[in-house]
């Protein structure tokens, strides 16, 4: 076993002699090693500890090697357990793997059959810790990025609304009092016309409130490499890259690449981006993402061989609410694209259907003194 390959480990059996004896071997190859007599010992020490793998006998006084087993299970469904076994006991072995034992080993055993399977056992519950811990990164990441995107999805339709109602509003108020200028109006209905006016100018000063709210909500802005960020969402989407099929290649630059951002709001949009690239890109095709960095300039480029956009779609891509997807209301690339214009950053897409499509972000290196976003220059 490699250093890697070493786990901590339970051994049961109420044999003395083949309990040290497999003890003493696995303690050995650099593992760290508990020892139990019996079923019941064994379940306590079970739950006072920490375990990578379980080896028990099946026959046992008390509690066999198969309801230890069944309780284990029960307790932590992620440890491999490995059952020892005379050959006797091959047909309750074999039973008990498809009941959820890991391998079984059949006494004699050689030493390196108990090695063996320990070692794979070990690797085993890694792979499935890593993947736990993987899947709950990603839904912590999910559930932040839901809260960011309807947070943000609601700042962009709230100012879109208010434009929209403003503009009604100053038309209305302005008509009243170009109206009131008239000396022949009857008083009732000047009086009529003032409280239009009036309700009018209440309308657009809640407007004017309510933009100058959301505008005021500024995001904390600091210096973040690029690269990092990018590197930190491939450690999310990888996986899932790879299981699709889809190959990977990735052009960072050595240097890190740093912009004046807001990691959790940029981490967003470029997330959105992969996103669709992973979508459109069936099995086999290859996603590239790529940074450079000229001339005051960042840039970003994710391409993809997916099915691209048609061509009248491409103008309108960015809008709020439009949408290639059956079921969904498209404000994903509009938010991109509003994480973008506060980073002083500008999007580009280049796209043909069946020949892939290609985002470019281009972010200024240093912020200049005149910005109004409120960043920290370097």
């Amino acid at each position: 076993m490699n250093g890697e390959d070493h786990g901590s480990i339970l051994v049961v059996d109420d044999d003395p002699f083949v309990l040290d004896s497999a003890s003493l071997l696995l303690g050995s190859y650099g593992n760290s090693v508990v020892s139990a007599p019996n079923g019941k010992e064994a379940l306590s020490r079970f739950r006072g500890g920490t375990f990578d793998v379980v080896v028990t006998d099946i026959r046992m006084p008390g509690m066999s090697g198969i309801e230890l087993l069944e309780q284990i299970r029960s307790l932590d469904p992620e440890v491999p357990v490995i059952l020892m076994t005379a050959y006797a006991d091959l047909d309750i072995a074999i039973d008990a793997v498809k009941k959820g034992a890991y391998d079984f080993i059949v006494k004699p055993y050689k030493p390196e059959q108990i090695i063996h399977s320990v070692e794979k056992a070990v690797k085993y519950n890694r792979l499935v810790r890593m993947e736990t811990e993987y899947r709950r990164i990603l839904e912590e990441f999910n559930q932040e990025l839901e809260t960011l995107v309807a947070e943000r999805t609601m700042s962009l339709m709230a100012l879109t609304v208010a434009d929209r109602v403003r503009n009604p509003a100053s038309a209305i108020g302005g008509t009243g009092r170009r109206l009131l200028e008239k000396e022949e109006l009857p008083e009732r209905v000047r009086e009529g016309l003032q409280s239009i006016v009036d309700e009018a100018e209440k309308l657009d000063g809640i407007v004017r409130d309510f933009q100058e709210i959301l505008k005021s909500r500024k995001s904390m802005f600091r210096y973040e490499d690029i690269n990092a960020i990018v590197g930190n969402l491939l450690s999310l989407l990888g996986k899932e890259i790879t299981d699709r099929g889809i190959r990977l290649e990735v052009c960072l630059t050595d240097e890190p690449l740093r912009i004046n951002a807001q990691k959790n709001l940029l981490r967003v949009a470029l997330f959105h981006i992969l996103r669709n690239a992973i979508e459109a890109t069936p099995a086999g095709g290859i996603i590239t993402i790529a940074t450079s960095g000229s001339g005051g300039k960042v840039m970003l480029t994710v391409s993809d061989t997916g099915k691209g956009i048609p061509r009248e779609d491409i103008p309108h891509i960015f809008d709020p609410f439009f949408s290639t997807k059956e079921y969904k209301f498209g404000m994903g690339l509009p938010l991109v694209r509003q994480v973008v214009t506060e980073h002083l950053g500008e999007i580009t897409v280049e796209s043909r259907p069946g020949a892939g499509t290609v985002f470019v972000l281009s972010f200024p290196a240093r912020w200049m003194e005149k910005s109004t976003l409120g960043g920290n220059r370097p």
